[in-house]
C-alpha cells in the first residue's frame, strides 16, 4: 500500500537550502530539493534509534537519512509565492583555521552572506508519496529544513490513499505550485518558473560526493499550468494539484 502525505508548514524566519559544493557565499534553493524533504522527515523518524550524523556503510559514511530511501518514492515542494534574498551572518570559523592562527580571536568569526528564501504568508507545503502508513504520523515532528536554523512548525497533516488521489495518467491538464521533473510535463513556462538542476532521491547523494545527481525540475514562483506528458501522473489531494512521474503511481 502507498500513501499520499500532504504537509502544510509555517516557515517563520525564511529556509536556507544551498547549493552542493557552494562556497561560504552560497545561493539558496528557491524551495527545498527532494534530499532535504527526506532528511526533515528522517530527523524526528530516526531519533528513537540514532543520534548521529553519519553511518558507516560498505567503507563509505552515509546521512542515515538514506534508510527512508526504501519508504519514500517520492518528494515535493511548493509555495504560493516567495521571495529570493540574502542575509548577512556571523559565522563561527575556527574549525578552519591553520594551526598557527588558533590563537587569535579576531579571526575566529567572520560574515558571510547567504541564500534565503521567504514564503509568502510563510506557508511552504510539502508532498510525499510513501510506501509505510507510519511515516505519516512521524511527519508532524519534522521541525526543520536542511540546516538547524531553518525552523519550521507543522499546521496540519492531509494522509491518503495513493489510489484515492490519482487523478489522472499520461495526459490532461493541471496549475500547480508543486515543483516536478521536466520530463513529466510538456513545458515549464519561462515566466513563472525556473528549471533547476536539484539532487534527486538516490543513495549517493546521502553521501560525500563531489558530483551529486541531479535532475531537472520546474519550480514555479506561484501557480503554473501545463500538460502531462506519457511520463507523467497528477495526484490531487486536499484540493491542490501535484504532477509526479508516471512510475510513482505505477501498480495503483
Amino acid at each position: 500500500m502507498r500513501y499520499a502525505v500532504l504537509v502544510k508548514l509555517k516557515a517563520h524566519h525564511g529556509v536556507s537550502v544551498y547549493y552542493p559544493q557552494a562556497s561560504a557565499t552560497a545561493p539558496a534553493y528557491p524551495l527545498p530539493p527532494p534530499t532535504t524533504l527526506v532528511g526533515a522527515l528522517a530527523y524526528p523518524y530516526l531519533r528513537k534509534t540514532t543520534n548521529s550524523e553519519v553511518e558507516a556503510a560498505g567503507g563509505r559514511l552515509y546521512s542515515p537519512a538514506r534508510r527512508l530511501l526504501s519508504k519514500v518514492l517520492y518528494a515535493s515542494a511548493g509555495a504560493e509565492g516567495y521571495s529570493i534574498s540574502r542575509d548577512a551572518e556571523r559565522l563561527f570559523q575556527a574549525i578552519y583555521l591553520r594551526k598557527g592562527y588558533w590563537g587569535r580571536t579576531e579571526m575566529l568569526y567572520t560574515v558571510g552572506v547567504r541564500g534565503v528564501t521567504y514564503y509568502l504568508d510563510d506557508d511552504l507545503y510539502l508532498l510525499y508519496v510513501v510506501s509505510d502508513r507510519l511515516l505519516a504520523d512521524y511527519a508532524y515532528g519534522i521541525v526543520r529544513l536542511g540546516r538547524k536554523e531553518s525552523l519550521v512548525t507543522v499546521e496540519e497533516v492531509y494522509v491518503e490513499r495513493l489510489e484515492d488521489v490519482v487523478k489522472s495518467v499520461g495526459r490532461g491538464s493541471f496549475t500547480t505550485f508543486f515543483y516536478y521533473p521536466t520530463r513529466v510535463a510538456v513545458h515549464c513556462p519561462d515566466d513563472r518558473a525556473y528549471a533547476i538542476h536539484m539532487p534527486k532521491l538516490s543513495e549517493a547523494n546521502f553521501t560525500s560526493t563531489r558530483l551529486p545527481e541531479t535532475e531537472e525540475f520546474c519550480v514555479p514562483r506561484g501557480k503554473v499550468s501545463s500538460e502531462l506528458r506519457e511520463g507523467g501522473a497528477l495526484i490531487l489531494i486536499s484540493g491542490l494539484e501535484v504532477p509526479v512521474p508516471r512510475e510513482v503511481v505505477v501498480g495503483v
